[in-house]
């Protein structure tokens, strides 16, 4: 199964800031980081259903390499990818973008 994603406009500016916010601390892992979503965001289209769904039916996945956690929801066809966010972060930062 390989399901369309939707990105909420919020997730681009998601990447550039945690992108942005690795490339200053390493040169380079910043695009890095990007991959790691990348490679995060294509395992979600192939198996969305892969991960528990929470009350809300959002779902999560743990970038494995940094820190960070995607929330998406499954609407029909179609996965709709609310944020990319570190995953000490509070919920409540995301949860209105839906």
């Amino acid at each position: 199964m390989s399901d369309a994603l939707r990105f909420r406009p919020e997730v681009v500016a998601d990447l550039e800031q945690a992108s942005r916010w690795y490339d200053e601390r390493t040169a380079g892992l910043g695009v890095e980081f990007l991959q790691e979503s990348r490679a995060a965001f294509d395992r979600i289209s192939q198996q969305p259903e892969q991960m528990a769904a929470d009350e809300a039916e959002i779902r999560f996945l743990r970038l494995r390499r940094f820190p960070y956690v995607v929330h998406y929801r499954i609407e029909g066809k179609v996965v709709v990818v609310f944020a990319i966010m570190f995953g000490g972060r509070d919920p409540s930062t995301w949860r209105d973008r839906m």
